[in-house]
């Protein structure tokens, strides 16, 4: 019923005074159930309805100022488009007028991702109940534009069901229940103590950004082991912060020596965050695989951490506590390449990789998702391209430490986080544009986001 609902969209036009034409590919007799009713009252009305058997179609559509395609919709089979469709989907490719698409643009299946050629590029989709999966995801994302969800009355508890898939997007009314309330007489140690070991020689940015973002994130307390020789500059950067000095090898990276040092501060934290800027020296890699599985707080590896994990996966086997991964795509890759995974779709591997190893896995990109032991999968709706910026992740893993000392829900908190990190990301944009914005500007917005 795509047609039909091209044909409810051109009498809503026409009855609002915009100049409205129908380009209509079906004979009229092929016309059937509630598309036939408007389109009855499509002709009834008086709207040029100009079939797309000859060439006037062609001169119509140069003259438009905007395109509604509502050729085909989701339930489309094969990967080629047959005319007189592809003919058309052409045309309009070629305009330089906005075109928005119906439910889908025309060529491409929403919930399977197929892609015929040629396809409608939109730059709007008006979408009916619910997001499609696919189109969350390249390179379906790059065709449907801007996605707007029309309510069309289905329940909420029925949309997973309807669009065939485990994936499950996360919505602003949904985060907005996991907002951390405090009692009115709380202290800073009920707050949320956060333990992060983080930076190397040259990489303390990553060390500062982490416990930074956790403190904006509402950690009442945040302590920070670093190498010796960057110390000073952690204090200096971050006030707040309550930084630990730790032995380092001869190349700036944390060194066996100070693990009882790093024990301590582990067995103090309500949460422990590792791997921003560590670096990977082969005593580093050993330090944080022996702690590894020893540590019986949650535990939140990313960057550097994520690649000493790599070397020797047995360590998650040991862990009787949640396990929060968050790598980039690079990273996923090493992990998936050291369990002996082919990486499937993006959602698909980290799923597996989420099942079979006990752990939740955050697989950060455009989208991020996250994948659950249980076999949950969600998918983050916010951020943009400009995120795409040196120490955006260590800004996210300080997010999701400090937002999981306050609440230590599972995957509910770490969903909050990644929403609220795309949600500043989106403010910064504003504020700086794409090109100009930096890691910083994210940590600066949480307050302004981080609001109930």
């Amino acid at each position: 019923n795509n047609g039909g609902d091209g044909f409810v969209v051109a009498l809503e036009l026409a009855q609002s005074g915009v100049p409205t034409v129908v380009l209509c590919i079906p004979d009229a007799m092929d016309i059937q159930g509630d598309a036939l009713t408007y389109y009855t009252q499509v002709i009834e009305s008086g709207i040029r309805v100009i079939p797309v058997n000859g060439q006037n179609w062609r001169t119509e559509i140069d003259k438009a100022g905007l395109v509604v395609d509502a050729l085909l919709g989701t339930g489309l089979e094969g990967l080629e488009l047959r005319e007189p469709y592809a003919g058309v989907v052409l045309a309009i490719n070629q305009l330089s007028v906005p075109i928005m698409a119906v439910d889908v643009p025309s060529g491409i299946s929403g919930d399977a991702g197929q892609m015929t050629e040629p396809h409608i590029q939109a730059q709007f989709t008006v979408t009916m109940g619910y997001a499609k999966a696919a189109m969350l995801f390249s390179p379906v994302r790059e065709a449907v534009g801007e996605v707007v969800v029309a309510e069309i009355g289905f329940p909420v508890d029925s949309l997973a069901h309807v669009a065939g898939s485990p994936l499950k997007c996360l919505s602003p009314a949904e985060m907005s229940h996991f907002y951390p309330k405090r009692s009115i007489a709380a202290h800073k140690y009920q707050a949320g103590k956060v333990a992060i070991i983080a930076g190397s020689k040259g990489f303390s940015g990553a060390a500062v950004l982490a416990s930074t973002a956790a403190l904006r994130s509402g950690a009442g307390l945040v302590r920070l082991a670093v190498p010796d020789s960057i110390g000073a500059i952690a204090e200096t950067l971050s006030l707040e912060t309550i930084v630990s000095y730790a032995p380092e090898t001869a190349s700036g990276g944390f060194a066996m020596a100070g693990k009882s040092i790093l024990e301590g501060l582990i067995d103090w934290a309500d949460i422990v965050a590792i791997g921003p800027g560590i670096g990977r020296a082969a005593e580093t890699i050993e330090l944080v695989t022996e702690l590894i599985p020893k540590i019986d707080k949650p535990l939140i590896l990313d960057a550097d951490g994520l690649f000493a994990l790599a070397t020797n996966l047995t360590c998650l086997e040991h862990r009787t506590t949640p396990t929060i991964l968050t790598p980039h795509a690079g990273e996923f890759q090493n992990l998936l390449d050291a369990a002996g995974l082919k990486m499937q779709s993006n959602w698909q591997s980290a799923s597996a990789f989420a099942k079979r190893y006990g752990c939740t896995v955050l697989l950060k990109g455009a989208p991020s998702v996250v994948a659950t032991p249980a076999g949950e999968v969600f998918v983050n709706s916010t951020g943009n391209p400009g995120m795409a910026t040196a120490g955006s992740g260590d800004v996210l893993t300080g997010m999701i430490a400090g937002l999981l000392a306050q609440n230590q829900t599972l995957p509910g908190m770490l969903n909050y986080a990644i929403f609220k990190h795309g949600e500043a990301g989106d403010l910064a944009r504003k504020k700086f544009g794409e090109l100009g914005m930096i890691a910083s500007d994210i940590i600066n917005a949480l307050p302004q986001v981080l609001l109930p």
